[in-house]
Parts: structure tokens; sequence; C-alpha cells
């Protein structure tokens, strides 16, 4: 088996740009480990270095991407997240959202993507010195493969093809196809073509090495940088789906590409690929034909082209006529009531008004009691007039007020405040009349505004209708006259009767003024499933939702009201969706994800999580464009730092527990990286680890202090031990220093000193845990294993 190394790089047109983001989408039809659905491009095959493990995505052509097409999405945590990472990491995991929502409508940018810059990535020294992935991190790059973006420096060239001649072996007869699946994010000009081999302003030229023989994959296309001094792999896109390869005995080795996989390293934030990626995925201007996400239900009106007329009297007498409300009503009464009264009571109080939302606040009020009555004082002469007395009493409380929004009233007329007439009675002599007269009752109008108090009236819809979406409303104004005829009479004096009495009748007009309203009702249906030519729905925004586990729903749905713009006959139009959210659109967990020994290697996955490609739509021919749709799982591996050891020394290295954190690069039997979650940034300040029961100094000491011996000799049951004394260095503990084990078989114990002796009275192999203890009551543990013969 031979290894042969080619490299080189084309260049095409009169200028490259410095920046180009890869597009994501599903792996070609090769059968692949990781269970994702087949499709995608069909050359896409393991032995030229797709679908690896770890992988979820595979570089797409301009036209064939794969995206989210819903502008609202949720996120949540299971138990098993919350009990390892807490609080702390509920903190991490949400920092990485808050960058994703800090992105505007992406069509805003300017079109160099100036306000981004090419770098974000950083390093804490004590965290990298401890052995720490950020979480906050992996879930940024996480996010970027969720969008629908691949690593832009893994595929700015890219194997197509390997075949061999027929006339010699391998590896001379091999013969390869190169492509490149970066892209230019600003669009290039005639003599230009769009693939580009720049990410952030470095320049990447390609290397090819073969294997011939041996496990998948035998061919990859390795990027090299042109300038060895650049910053490579910058983009959050390029987080850890980049590989770098090496050729060993044994095949490839591949190692992934310094990202986030680098211990102490951390991101700020997005970088300018990784914008100009959702840019091009999220702009109104990529149209794609693709179905609405799952859940989603199109929300269709249909006009009825025959118009309806509904009279409107002013008189607030509205009354329901099947199933139509008909008439006016009283706007003040309604918005006063509602301020103080709870959904059910006012639905209650204004039969047919439909309330869709409803807030409640308390506030401290105070409640005037006015009480007016007639009394003469004491010593007042005989006689004398009563006089009109008003007592107010005040007290002070708790008020409870409502906000509602209403779904199915208009407002016909508005005024903001209120006009009343205020009538004042007084009881008296009247006015001018001579002193001694008798008293009388006096009337006196004034007419007061209200002010900031509303007035007017409203009509409710007919509930056949969509909403508020009424085509077309004209009003009509009538005014009705109606004269009641005077009657007039005489009656003359009679036998009985000797006086004469005349009647009459007064004349009556009444004016009633009515409104009448045309509209042409629109129907509403709804539709699932809704697939049409739709735009780029320009933002997304990501909720936070708690969420109940045990039941694997949300405490309540989520009723999420969204639009989307279709394109019909060449027309943009906006449709209205509605989605019922019962799980959420991204679950962060926790999990074991620890394998081996015993097998030919040793694979811990940092973390898990699952895409979901809809191909329904691809093109004939393509392989894509598509959606990716919920629900997604991101796990993160709890089993905590792994450690390989072997009796036999099979691994070729030294005990894990006794080494610095991915220190032995010389065992190249196990990928198996040694790390913690952790979360920290650019200051001073100490990493929070995950769990964090014990704090970063005991993480330090854990990691740091080397102990020796390194490993135990074993033992005869019935035969003295042969003393061991355990000694430490490294670290920051104080002390003196206290012993212990437990575990131990029995006769055998580690004195307060740290000297492992005694006769053992037992056989088998035994898994003993030391504790050192220093002065300020901090512990550090290893764990030992023991055989007794």
């Amino acid at each position: 088996m031979k290894t042969i190394l080619l490299a080189g790089m084309v260049m095409f047109g009169l200028l490259q740009s410095g920046r180009a983001y890869s597009l994501g989408g599903p792996i070609g039809n090769n059968p692949n480990p990781a269970g994702l659905q087949p499709g995608g491009d069909s050359w896409q095959q393991a032995v030229i270095g797709y679908g690896l493990p770890g992988d979820l995505n595979a570089p797409k052509n301009l036209g064939e991407e794969y995206r989210r097409n819903t502008p609202v999405m949720y996120y949540a945590f299971d138990a098993n997240f919350l009990d390892f990472f807490g609080t702390n990491g509920e903190a991490a995991v949400g920092a990485a959202f808050a960058i994703m929502n800090n992105l505007t409508n992406v069509s805003s940018y300017s079109a160099n993507l100036v306000e981004f810059p090419l770098e974000t990535r950083h390093m804490n020294y004590q965290a990298q010195a401890l052995g720490l992935y950020d979480l906050k991190s992996f879930t940024l790059g996480a996010l970027m493969e969720q969008m629908g973006l691949a690593d832009p420096v893994r595929y700015a060239w890219t194997l197509h093809d390997r075949f061999n001649d027929g006339v010699l072996p391998c590896p001379e007869g091999e013969e390869y196809q190169v492509v490149q699946r970066n892209f230019d994010f600003i669009s290039s000009p005639l003599n230009q073509l769009q693939y580009s081999p720049y990410v952030n302003n470095t320049l990447y030229s390609y290397a090819i090495l073969e294997e011939c023989t041996g496990p998948d994959p035998l061919a990859l296309a390795v990027p090299l940088t042109v300038d060895p001094t650049a910053d490579t792999y910058s983009p959050v896109a390029s987080a850890y789906g980049g590989f770098i390869a090496v050729s060993t005995s044994e095949g490839l080795l591949l190692d992934v590409a310094p990202g986030i996989y680098s211990y102490g390293s951390f991101y700020t934030g997005l970088t300018r690929d990784d914008v100009a990626g959702l840019r091009y995925l999220l702009q109104p201007s990529t149209i794609n034909t693709e179905t609405a996400a799952l859940g989603s239900v199109l929300t269709t009106a249909i006009t009825n082209t025959s118009p309806q007329l509904f009279p409107v009297a002013l008189t607030n007498n509205g009354v329901l006529v099947g199933g139509i409300y008909y008439g006016t009503y009283d706007l003040g009464a309604l918005l006063s009531s509602s301020r103080t009264n709870p959904p059910t009571t006012l639905e209650a109080l204004f039969p047919g008004v439909i309330i869709a939302t409803s807030t409640n606040y308390f506030a401290i009020v105070t409640n005037y009691n006015v009480v007016d009555y007639f009394t003469n004082y004491i010593g007042s002469a005989a006689g004398s007039a009563p006089v009109l007395v008003v007592v107010t009493n005040a007290s002070v409380g708790i008020g409870e007020f409502y906000v509602d929004t209403f779904a199915n009233i208009v407002t016909n007329h508005y005024y903001p405040n209120t006009v009343e007439t205020l009538q004042t009675v007084t009881v008296g002599p009247r006015t001018g009349s001579p002193a001694g007269s008798p008293a009388v009752t006096n009337t006196s109008s004034a007419t007061i505004i209200l002010t900031n108090v509303p007035s007017g009236d409203y009509y409710i819809l007919p509930t056949n209708t969509c909403g508020l979406d009424i085509i077309n409303t004209n009003f009509f104004s009538t005014v009705v006259t109606n004269i009641t005829a005077s009657v007039f009479g005489t009656n003359a004096p009679t036998a009985t009767n000797t006086t004469g009495r005349v009647s009459s009748s007064s004349q009556t007009v009444i004016y009633t003024t009515n409104y009448v309203f045309e509209i042409l009702p629109v129907t509403c249906t709804q539709t699932t499933g809704a697939t049409g030519l739709y735009e780029g729905v320009n933002d997304i925004q990501f909720v936070y939702s708690s969420y109940d586990s045990l039941v694997g729903q949300y405490y309540q749905p989520i009723t999420n009201n969204y639009t989307m713009v279709v394109v019909t006959n060449s027309q943009a139009r906006v449709q209205t969706f509605q989605r019922i959210v019962t799980v959420p659109d991204f679950l962060f967990s926790a999990d074991d994800l620890a394998t081996g020994p015993g097998s030919t290697t040793h694979t811990v996955y940092e973390f898990f999580r699952n895409l979901n490609f809809d191909q329904a739509n691809v093109l004939p021919g393509l392989a894509g464009p598509g959606t990716i749709n919920p629900s997604t799982t991101i796990g993160f591996n709890k089993s905590g730092p792994v450690y390989y050891n072997s009796f036999g020394d099979v691994l070729d290295g030294t005990p894990y527990f006794s080494e610095t954190p991915g220190g032995d690069t010389s065992d190249l039997f196990y990928d198996a990286p040694y790390f913690v979650w952790g979360s920290f940034d650019g200051t001073t300040n100490a990493p929070v680890v995950y769990p964090s029961g014990t704090g970063i100094n005991d993480l330090l000491n854990q990691i740091l202090i080397q102990i020796s011996p390194a490993t135990v000799p074993g033992g005869v049951n019935g035969t003295v031990y042969s003393p061991i004394t355990f000694t430490t260095t490294g670290g920051s503990l104080t002390p003196p220093y206290n012993w212990s084990a437990t575990g131990l078989p029995g006769g055998l114990s580690v004195s307060a000193g740290g000297t492992l002796s005694g006769t053992p009275t037992q056989s088998g192999t035994f898994v003993f845990t030391l504790t050192m203890t220093d002065y300020l009551s901090r512990t550090v543990q290893w764990n030992y294993p023991l055989t007794i013969q």
C-alpha cells in the first residue's frame, strides 16, 4: 500500500473574492453509519470522503440548497440536560441563540458584509490547560449546520470522482475529478466564476491523499492554505466539519480541523462568511419550491362574490340573527368594562365579542363613596328650605386590571373623549320670587367633556368571515323622519261640569340615522402541507419555552401565526400560516456517548444531533433544493472525561489518568479525545465546568495533579502485600494531606499518610478509589485497578 500526494489549485477570472460559503444537504446514496436519509448527489460516496463518522451533510451546488422556512422557532431542554449542565448550561446554550437572534433581516446588510468580522475565534488558556470544550461554541456551530450551511473550508475543493484507468494498479492508475463547492457571496461578473477558493480572506489550495485499500475513505481532497501563517478554519460553520488527514500504516487517520475541537477555543459571534451563507439561504431573492414546515397550516381567504348588506343601527341595540350580530354597540361601555372584568365575565356581558388575548396586572386604587341627601341645618328657622349635603369617603386598596385584544370587532366611530350632560338639581324658592315663597325643584343642565375617556360605537364581524379581512366595506347613511300628527280637542261645559277644558297632543318628529355596510365576506379554509414557490423568510427568531420532558411535550401548546411570500403568476402574495407547536424545534439533551474498548477503534463523540431533510420538492436531475424540518435533538456527551487503560499496554500508551489532557499523541489506536464541558470567555474569570459540583479549583487539581505510582502491583491472598506510598506533584492543594481509600479487598487499607499495606483476605479483581484531602478540605480522587491472586 502506497500513499501519494497530489496538489494543485486552479484559478479562474480576473479577481477572486476573499469570502465564500458552502451549502449543506443530504449525503449521497452510500450506506451511512449515521443513518441519514438516502438522496443527494450520487457521487458523494464514503470512499472519497463523504458520510464519514459525525457527518450530517454534504456540499450542495447553487440552487440545490436546503434551508429553514419558519420565521419563529422554539428551543427547550430536557431533564437529562438540566441534571448534568444545570442553569449555567441553559445560559450557555441561550447565549448561542442570542447571537443568532441578533441577526436582523439579512437583506438589510451591506453587500460586502463589513458589519461582521473575519475572525471571532479566541483562546482561553486556562480552559486550554484543563482540556475544556466550550458549550456555547459547540451549540453555535451546530446551529450553522442546522440552518443549512456546510464547512466552507473542507469543500472549497472536494473530490467528485475517483477511478482507475484499468492499466496501472493503484496508486499509479488512479485519476480524480476535483470540484469546488464554495461560493462567493458577492455576485460575480460575467468573466468570473461564482465558485471561490477563499474563506474569510484566506486562500486555500488542496492536496489529494490516496490509500488504495483499507477502510473508507481511501482518497481525500484536503484543503491547504497557500499562506502557511494564515488563520485556518475560521468560520463557525467550520467548527467541526473539517478534517486533517494523515497517512499512516493503518490507513488515513482523520483528525478534526482546529475549530472548537481545540481545547480552550471559543467563538464570540458569527464571521463574515457565516452571515454570507445565511443571507443567501434566507434572502427573499432565493425563491424555491418548498413545503411549509411540519405542523404549519395555510389559512386561505376565499371571497364570496355575492355582496351582503348588514344594517348597522346606531341605537346600540344590536341583536343576534342567524349567527350574525346586527347593529352597533357602545364602545365606551366595552372599553370601560374590559378594564376591570376578566375575559369570561366580559364575554358574558357583551355577547358575540371574542377576546383573542388578555393579560392582567395589579395597582393601588382609591375608591370614592359619594352620598347626597337633603336636610335642615340645626337651628334653622321653621319652614326653611332643605339643603343638599354631599358626603365623600375614600378608601385605598388593590385593584386588578386587564388589557384585552379582541378578535372580531371593528370600530365604527371612535372619540378620544366622552361628552356628557351634567344635570344639577336644587330645592328652594324660585329664583327672583318674593321672600317666603314655597320651595320648588330647580333643574339645570350643562355639557361636560370627560377627557381621555373613549366613546363611540363598534360592530361585530359576521362569524363566517376570516378575521378582519373584509375585501370591501361601504357605509350608506339614511335618515328616517317619523312625524306624529297633532291632535287638538275642546271639552265644552256641561250641566255636571261647568269648567271647559282644552286638550292637545304635541307634534313629535323622530329622526333615526342608520348605517348599512356592504361586504364581500371572506371565508377561511385551512390547508396542511402547503407547497409553493416561496421567498426566503429573511429572518429567523429563536424563542425559549419550558418543556415537560417527562411527557414529551410543552406544558401548553404554542400557537404561532406567521406569513410567507409566495410567487404566483409572477406576482408576490402574502400567505398566512398557523403552527401549533407541541414539541420544541430544538431539544437539548445529554447522554453517555462513550464506546469501547473492544473494537478496532475507540470513538467518543462529543455530541449527537440529527438533521431532517425534506426532499419532496427536489428538481429533476438535481440534489435539491429542499427544506430542513423540525424537530432536532442536540445531545451532549455527559460521560465525562474518558480514560483508556490496559494492563498489557495494548494501546501502546500510558494510562490516561496520569496524562496531561490530550497529551498522548503517540497512541494512534484510538480516537477518544479527553475533554470536559465548560463555559468560558476572554476574561480572567475562572471557567464554569459541567458538572460543576466541585468548582473550577477542584477541577484544576483533579486534572493537573500527577500521582505516583500510576499503577499498583497485584498481590496474593493471605500473603503480606508489599507496602506502597503514594506521592503527588503539581496542582495547588495545601498540605498537610490526608489519604483514604474505598473499594479495597479485605485486609488492605491506606493510612492517613498515604501508604497502602496489609494482608489481603479476598481474591479477585478490584477497583479502589484513592482520595487525597488537603488542609482546606479540598479533595482529589483517582481510581486504581488491583488484582489479588
